[in-house]
């Protein structure tokens, strides 16, 4: 592995484990020591239309965060396994060696957990904001699509980055 896959790899890998960190914390306290029940929906204004029990509400979130995190942590093993044709990278043919193939599976890896961990972030958001409509704090009808907002451009960034950079040029035979 290169130093730059080995940065990348180590930086979305905290980035992750950070994330879930987060998110895990403010699962237990919101479990814990939150209200009864939470904003289980929001309308189109930010105001909220449904109130659920704050257990199963935290059981049914955590267990869509466990669901992407096991998804987008399966997409490395996807890509050393399926056939090079249903990869989409540039120059997919010349990603087909065993070699090459793992280091393409690292690199896209590295990228899936960056995007899990924002994704895993936006839940976390959520959460909050369903936690403080609970609590009878509604927050600004503009939070929500804000946030949004800033976790498509984050995941757009990113996106942009893994196919208009050279990070998925199959490296020069040594």
């Amino acid at each position: 592995m290169n130093e730059a896959d080995g940065r990348r790899t180590a930086l979305s890998r905290l980035a992750l484990l950070t994330a879930l960190a987060l998110y895990a914390s403010i699962a237990i306290t919101v479990v814990v020591a939150g209200p009864d029940e939470v904003v289980g929906h929001f309308g189109g204004g930010g105001r909220p239309t449904r109130l659920d029990p704050t257990g199963p509400f935290v059981l049914t979130m955590s267990l869509v965060v466990a669901a992407l995190v096991s998804l987008f942590a399966a997409t490395p093993a996807l890509v050393r396994r399926i056939p090079i044709e249903f990869v989409n990278v540039p120059n997919r043919e010349k990603w087909n060696t065993p070699e090459l193939r793992d280091v393409l599976a690292r690199r896209v890896g590295a990228d899936m957990m960056f995007i899990t961990a924002a994704t895993v972030l936006l839940m976390a958001g959520m959460l909050v904001l369903s936690a403080l409509g609970g609590l009878g704090e509604v927050p600004p009808g503009w939070v929500f699509p804000l946030s949004l907002a800033a976790y498509l451009a984050l995941i757009g960034v990113s996106i942009v980055q893994m196919y208009r950079g050279g990070r998925y040029e199959p490296p020069a035979p040594e």
